[in-house]
């Protein structure tokens, strides 16, 4: 990730619960239903089937969604009982904001 990014208001900096997780050409692949340490828990509608999919594929994470490497199912991976072992929430920050990570580089200095 690239200064450019975190500065800019049109990416976010964190996955969230419920935001719309699409693969790499925009399609709506489903909904993230969790966050685990190594995998997004993603849900289809009107489904109650979870698919997983690392956290390494996601390629970044805009207002309209989450975005992963992959085309279509080939993104997902069944989920396979990784529900009940991982450590869940409902937010994942991906970068501190800029403001924070400068104002310990001030402390550091200091």
């Amino acid at each position: 990730m690239g200064v450019e990014w975190l500065e800019s208001p049109f990416e976010r900096r964190s996955i969230q619960h419920g935001m719309k997780l699409r693969d790499q050409d925009g399609k709506v692949l489903g909904k993230v239903a969790c966050i685990g340490e190594t995998v997004l828990f993603m849900r289809q509608r009107f489904s109650r089937k979870v698919w997983a999919v690392p956290l390494a594929r996601v390629e970044r994470v805009a207002g309209k969604g989450v975005y992963v490497a992959g085309r279509g199912r080939e993104a997902l991976e069944p989920e396979a009982g990784r529900l009940h072992t991982e450590i869940v929430t409902a937010i994942y920050p991906l970068a501190e904001p800029p403001h924070t990570a400068m104002a310990t580089e001030r402390h550091a200095h200091a």
